[in-house]
């Protein structure tokens, strides 16, 4: 399309008169936001000089239409003929218009017969000097109704001047075509972009914004060809046009959103032509931080378990679920305690969701695991050639990688005593350093311990220092056994049942109810863990869909026995006065273990750990 831009009528008609048959449709526009609306189709605008200045800023092919000596010499012949006229010219128009008139007439300077001068329209003052003053006839509406002496004689362009225009404006019409496709390209690029991004040019009007940018500086309806200033009083955008360096990583707060920019000049042959910002807030950052941190380490980065996962109804368990899901509001660290395969990582993984640390990363680690070394790399990483065999670039450890989530240390009482000196330090300083680096890395990690161990004994065996362990213990969670819970085992054998039809393509739907006595009189040693294992076993030993007692058999056939009837236990061969009290203690309180521990003045763990000294089921 051909716009023609604030252009009178005549030469409205004269101009689409010329561009009849050449297969491009004619648009008439009269403001600057009827252009702005057409700016994603192709075309080229047609103007004059004066109003060309207006469309600079939007980077559009414009064609001004500017008077020639030719056409004032055919003003001035015509006005010969009809009067007399001063021998002094004063012609008058834009800058652009008056320099090449200036060109014109510094080659052919007797192409009037008379003298002739140009002046800028801004620049026409008051003077006692006789001449003939002369503007192009789209100036009449910008200049005084009469100039200094005299009146206004208006120069029209002549029909090879308009012809001209017109071709110009029809020979970039393919060129325009292909612009416009790099412009769409390059707005889809921006605003696709996750940052957002505003561009001004040399004369700090904007030129470019997307979206994103629109919406965290607040800026409404059409910004474009407007100065930034306008928006952003004390731009720092303008420092950039003056010095042209670039400004990167600057902080700053703009309506209450804290935001990263990056602020860079757009230099063209040395010239500084405009300059791009693009910025982010921080916390979309701290987002995507987390969100890589997951998809480069999928593996143990997700917790999947949620306290509400946790299957069971026993006053025991509902205590504790209801104890995790307090402290999970807070960002203390928390120790869980319990026996082997109580399921103490579910309540990790359950406190984790329940905390406002739920959308970053979770991550687990065994301490009993790994060697020392071993583990030292993997809590806290290690740089390029820490030692033989180190990945080449070096490796994050797990507290880099739980920056933002929680990190599950299972089995701490396990963790050597060198070890437990860095980990005091991490915790204390919220630093880390890998192995063989130098760089102290911030970071913010949530710890979850878990032990099956009595850390008190272990302190006084030297075995585990106790600094680390007021750190850790904040706030304590005691994980019931199996035993403890019998109530519970229905539930979750139906719950395995359902889990493992599907993992071994079963189909098991009844299970006779003498099983869930001989269940609820087992004193299940592996717990949760345990139990998991033996309704596997049956599943796969049952037929018809149905698991019967005989499919259970292989679990009585070394079971061992119960309490011991006796209050005489020997150990040894010899008599254990203590073991006797234990005893005693669970026969009284009908084996319920915390009752039992606080009639012997002992926390539960110390109790489990001594019944396991004195093989005491």
């Amino acid at each position: 399309m051909i716009a023609l831009y604030r252009l009178d009528k005549e030469l409205e008609r004269k101009i689409a008169a010329l561009l009849d048959n050449s297969g491009h449709p004619i648009g008439y526009f009269y403001s600057i936001k009827s252009i702005i609306d057409q700016m994603m189709n192709p075309f080229v605008v047609i103007t004059t000089e004066p109003y060309g200045e207006e469309l600079e800023s939007f980077s559009l092919p414009v064609v001004c239409l500017s008077i020639d000596m030719n056409d004032v010499k055919k003003t001035w012949d015509r006005m010969h003929k009809k009067e007399a006229v001063q021998e002094a010219v004063v012609v008058c128009g834009s800058q652009k218009e008056t320099v090449w008139l200036e060109r014109e007439y510094a080659l052919e300077p007797d192409v009037l017969g008379a003298t002739c001068h140009f002046q800028l329209r801004e620049d026409l003052q008051e003077s006692s000097e006789h001449a003939t003053y002369l503007m192009p006839i789209w100036g009449k509406h910008l200049l005084p109704e009469k100039p200094p002496i005299g009146e206004w004689h208006l120069i029209e362009p002549s029909l090879s001047t308009l012809r001209r225009t017109v071709q110009q404006a029809d020979s970039l019409m393919a060129y325009t075509k292909d612009r416009l496709r790099e412009k769409h390209l390059m707005e889809a690029v921006v605003n696709s972009a996750h940052d957002a991004v505003i561009a001004v040019d040399r004369h700090s009007q904007i030129t470019l914004v997307n979206e994103h940018a629109k919406m965290l500086l607040g800026l409404t309806g059409e910004v474009l060809g407007k100065p930034i200033t306008d928006y952003i009083p004390h731009s720092d955008m303008l420092r950039v046009l003056k010095t042209g360096r670039q400004e990167l990583g600057d902080v700053a707060t703009v309506l209450d959103r804290s935001i990263v920019i990056n602020r860079i000049p757009v230099i063209v042959k040395d010239q500084i032509v405009g300059a791009v910002s693009n910025f982010k807030e921080i916390s979309d950052i701290q987002k995507m931080e987390m969100s890589l941190r997951k998809k480069l380490h999928e593996n143990g980065l997700e917790a999947r378990y949620r306290l509400d996962s946790i299957i069971g109804s026993s006053p025991e368990l509902v205590a504790t679920k209801e104890q995790a899901a307090m402290f999970a509001k807070t960002n203390a660290t928390v120790l869980i305690t319990g026996e082997s395969g109580t399921g103490k990582e579910l309540f990790a993984q359950g406190i984790h969701l329940e905390s406002t640390r739920a959308v970053g990363p979770f991550l687990a680690v065994n301490c009993a695991a790994l060697p020392e070394s071993l583990l030292e790399s993997e809590l806290f990483g290690y740089e390029d050639g820490a030692f033989t065999g180190a990945k080449k670039g070096g490796k994050p450890g797990l507290f880099e990688l739980a920056h933002g989530g929680t990190l599950f240390l299972d089995e701490i009482g396990e963790m050597p005593l060198r070890i437990q000196v860095l980990l005091l330090r991490v915790l204390q300083e919220r630093r880390v350093r890998r192995v063989g680096g130098e760089r102290i890395i911030p970071v913010d990690v949530r710890i979850v311990a878990a032990t099956n161990r009595d850390l008190a004994e272990e302190i006084e065996r030297d075995h585990f220092r106790a600094d680390l362990y007021y750190r850790i213990n904040m706030l304590k969670l005691d994980v019931p056994p199996l035993r403890e819970r019998l109530t519970d085992i229905p539930l979750l054998v139906e719950g395995m049942i359902l889990e493992l039809n599907e993992q071994h393509e079963q189909k098991v739907d009844q299970i006779d109810e003498e099983i869930y006595r001989l269940f609820q009189e087992y004193r299940w040693p592996g717990n949760v863990r345990e139990l998991r294992n033996v309704v596997e076993r049956m599943v796969l030993l049952s037929t018809g869909g149905r698991v019967s007692r005989e499919n259970v058999d292989f679990l009585f056939a070394k079971k061992k026995g119960s309490v011991p009837h006796t209050l005489e236990v020997a150990k040894n061969g010899r008599f254990e006065p203590e073991a006797v009290k234990i005893v005693a203690a669970l026969q009284q309180s009908k084996h319920n273990k915390t009752l039992a521990a606080k009639a012997l003045g002992m926390d539960r763990t110390t109790l489990w750990r001594k019944m396991k000294q004195y093989d005491i089921e």
